[in-house]
């Protein structure tokens, strides 16, 4: 059985749910709309980073937890998760670039474009969320890890 707290996965995962349900109310309104709205937009961002930031936080707390082990940054978190067999392939990769635009929307690495924003939030980075949470949450339900 994992060791990271029940009340710190539970926490963990709750907020990034909390953020994907967000998202997908925002993402649920026409481009148009979207673009329209100062408020979508900037909940949408927000919505990102802390969805991003709250797997990666339990990404980080299971590899402390359970394998007793430190990385430096939330891609390596996820990159480590996968060499424990804990998420997929296409999940690690696709967290990995989730992590890439939740640094674009915090650093303000370039003017950021909300449409682009909306559009991988749409296409597919709310799927790769809900599937991260399904996997991991497997991997914490097990017996024996």
């Amino acid at each position: 059985m994992t060791r990271i707290a029940r009340e710190v996965y539970e926490r963990l995962v709750g907020e990034a749910k909390e953020a994907i349900e967000e998202m997908k109310d925002i993402t649920s309104m026409s481009r148009d709309d979207f673009i329209k709205s100062r408020r979508a937009r900037f909940s949408l961002r927000y919505s990102i980073v802390m969805a991003v930031e709250a797997l990666a936080d339990l990404a980080i707390a299971i590899l402390e937890k359970d394998f007793n082990e430190v990385v430096e940054s939330y891609r390596e978190a996820f990159m480590k998760l996968l060499e424990k067999g804990i998420i997929s392939a296409e999940i690690a990769e696709s967290m990995v670039k989730l992590v890439s635009l939740r640094n674009l929307i915090v650093h303000r690495y370039w003017v950021i474009n909300d449409l682009r924003i909306y559009e991988e939030a749409k296409r597919g980075g709310i799927k790769v969320l809900e599937e991260f949470i399904s996997e991991v949450s497997r991997y914490v339900e097990a017996e024996d890890p």
